[in-house]
């Protein structure tokens, strides 16, 4: 048999807890990066000019600014909190199939939240490059501006992680089918 020895084990009460530490850990770091954002937007990000009575977003009085990266704050906390959750029931699912659609989902997500973090970013930046910041809190502005371009960083990673799992699951199929192949080619000889 070869290459059994670079296989994930398929015992069901097996659990990689260095990779789930390390995924967990930058997880966290997301959740901590989007709790910025969206903590400092909601509680900083809007002022009151005297000829309004309702707050306006710092970001070049853009609103949409604002609303765009506390969403994806919160969708990135929300997501920093359940994915964790799905790694841990991962590995007492049996069903391959459902396996797959986990680790699929798990890559499709950080590969948008990187881009949406992007997004958000290049927003976030240009907005405040056309703000006059005498009535702003330009500290909150620029970290909220920072944080962003720190979790384009961190949700690349995890992409980079899930993509290394979908590989990991691919091999593994390809293994399971050569190996079933070969059981059912020598049964038939029999």
């Amino acid at each position: 048999m070869e290459n059994i020895g670079n296989l994930p084990s398929l015992d069901n009460d097996s659990f990689d807890w260095r990779r789930f530490i390390k995924q967990t850990v930058l997880r966290a770091l997301c959740g901590v990066f989007a709790i910025v954002v969206f903590g400092t937007i909601s509680d900083q990000g809007y002022y009151s000019p005297m000829s309004k009575a309702n707050g306006t977003c710092m970001f070049n009085n853009n609103e949409c600014a604002c609303s765009y990266a506390v969403g994806v704050g919160v969708l990135a906390f929300v997501a920093c909190v359940v994915f964790p959750i799905l790694d841990i029931i991962i590995s007492k699912i049996s069903d391959a199939t459902a396996k797959s659609r986990i680790v699929k989902g798990d890559l499709a997500f950080s590969t948008a939240m990187t881009f949406l973090w992007f997004i958000c970013f290049c927003v976030l930046l240009n907005q405040w490059s056309r703000t006059n910041s005498e009535y702003v809190m330009a500290d909150a502005a620029r970290a909220a501006i920072a944080f962003s371009f720190f979790s384009i960083i961190t949700w690349a990673v995890l992409a980079y992680v899930a993509y290394g799992r979908y590989n990991v699951n691919l091999n593994t199929c390809e293994w399971l089918t050569a190996l079933f192949s070969r059981i059912n080619g020598n049964g038939n000889s029999q």
